[in-house]
């Protein structure tokens, strides 16, 4: 699915250092990933 987000630069910058993200792509959906079984947890 394609969608456009506004996001900070800074933010995607730094999630993609300390994930080792080569993408946006990739880096937005470990995000999810990690907060779907987050909320599954509680």
């Amino acid at each position: 699915m394609r969608t456009t987000l506004d996001l900070p630069k800074e933010l995607v910058d730094e999630a993609m250092v300390i994930t080792n993200s080569k993408t946006k792509t990739e880096l937005i959906k470990m995000a999810l990933v990690n907060v779907i079984n987050q909320e599954k947890r509680n």
